[in-house]
């Protein structure tokens, strides 16, 4: 069981979509107003994980691949959408409202990364998928807290320097996509 918490640890807290995404959130919008996003991922995947990491697990290879398609689809309109924010100072484009609770939500059921790790924290590591929504119940908040306050403290920074926020956004956003490579 230690193993899957320090599976759990890394995979919830390394950059991915959902952190990405809570990151320019918490730069955009601030911690306030991000915080039905990180309610949505927090409950959202440990929902996924305890029913979904069970039943994806049955799932024909072919539909698990179009699932996966279609998340790469989605998480690389997200990722534009990200990337093209527009600084604090133009006018607002891009991201106009942070996620809402249910869009943050249902976001980790076509989440390449998040259904990876529900399907290989299963199989790999021989756990319940009670257990392992537990764990990550208990380790979400910590992970994500890290990235929505991470982006709150550059909102301030960033908001001086047109060019910098420019760069954390595109960065954000291919690194949403970068992490497709490795789903």
């Amino acid at each position: 069981m230690f193993e899957f918490i320090i599976f759990a640890l890394v995979t919830s807290i390394t950059p991915g979509p959902n952190n990405s995404m809570l990151m320019a959130s918490g730069i955009r919008f601030g911690r306030k107003k991000s915080l039905p996003h990180f309610c949505g991922i927090w409950l959202g995947f440990s929902f996924l994980f305890f029913i979904g990491g069970y039943l994806l697990t049955f799932l024909p290879d072919t539909i698990f691949q179009y699932l996966q398609y279609f998340g790469y689809i989605v998480i690389t309109y997200i990722a534009y959408k990200v990337a093209t924010t527009k600084s604090s100072s133009e006018k607002t484009q891009g991201l106009e409202n942070p996620f809402t609770f249910i869009q943050a939500s249902l976001f980790q059921w076509v989440n390449p990364k998040g259904v990876v790790m529900a399907v290989s924290g299963l199989t790999a590591f021989g756990i319940t998928n009670v257990e392992g929504a537990l764990i990550y119940f208990l380790i979400l908040p910590f992970s994500l807290s890290v990235w929505l306050l991470v982006g709150e403290g550059l909102q301030s920074w960033l908001k001086t320097n047109a060019l910098l926020e420019r760069a954390v956004y595109i960065t954000l956003g291919l690194s949403m996509v970068g992490s497709l490579l490795l789903a």
